[in-house]
């Protein structure tokens, strides 16, 4: 095991907590969150068990960042891939915005354990911190989503926003089933079960987008009429 001496500047603590979020990714990616326990990162990354609570609070900590920094790419790719569109092309927004989620499968794998693990064993002034980080990085890609669909609301899109991640989440588990229930999946009778996402993700996204993309606002609507989803 390499011997670490205390980091003490910025950079220096910036370089170990990236190793340690290196080993993280590398593990959770191979045997999820399962295999990312502290232990299994600390060894990993070269430090002990001990060291690493100097950088992070737990394990659900680690996985918290890495989820942010995820996030944080898919909030770039998706800004770019939603602008890249013609404007008021529905279909083609959602299927842009759909591809920057499929082609990032950890970001999709944390999302779906977002508030069952990775929001358990952390303080509450983190969870406060990381959705304030989170709502940061969803209004560039609400931005994105209203210069395309002009005719869509800021809330609207921020609604959009909201039930994609939603799907995604759900999706993952049913995208990746366990090895027997693939099995079972693979089978004629059963093969309308299985979840395609370039399919199934895009067509979901296309009908949310398209559904705020014409008449009134949701929010307007939901106001008027008392029921409906809460405004995001």
């Amino acid at each position: 095991m390499t011997q670490f001496l205390r980091a003490r500047q910025p950079e220096q603590i910036s370089l170990r907590r990236d190793k340690l979020l290196e080993a993280a990714a590398e593990l959770f990616d191979i045997e999820g969150p399962g295999g990312a326990g502290l232990n299994a990162i600390a060894k990993k990354a070269g430090f002990t068990k001990s060291n690493v609570y100097r950088y992070f609070e737990s394990r659900e900590d680690v996985l918290l960042y890495l989820f942010l920094a995820e996030f944080d790419h898919l909030s770039g790719a998706a800004e770019t891939a939603i602008l890249a569109q013609e404007c008021g092309d529905s279909f083609a927004v959602a299927d842009a915005f759909s591809r920057c989620f499929i082609q990032q499968p950890r970001c999709c794998h944390l999302m779906s354990i977002f508030s069952s693990v990775l929001e358990q064993n952390v303080s509450e002034a983190k969870i406060a911190s990381v959705k304030r980080h989170l709502a940061t990085q969803s209004a560039v890609i609400v931005a994105a989503l209203v210069d395309r669909l002009p005719s869509a609301s800021p809330q609207d899109c921020g609604w959009a926003l909201a039930m994609t991640s939603a799907l995604v989440a759900g999706m993952w588990p049913g995208v990746h089933p366990s090895p027997a229930a693939a099995k079972v999946l693979a089978k004629e009778e059963f093969a309308h079960m299985l979840l395609k996402p370039e399919r199934d993700l895009t067509r979901s996204v296309a009908a949310l987008l398209e559904s705020i993309s014409r008449g009134p606002p949701l929010r307007r609507r939901t106001d008027r009429s008392g029921s409906g989803p809460p405004p995001p």
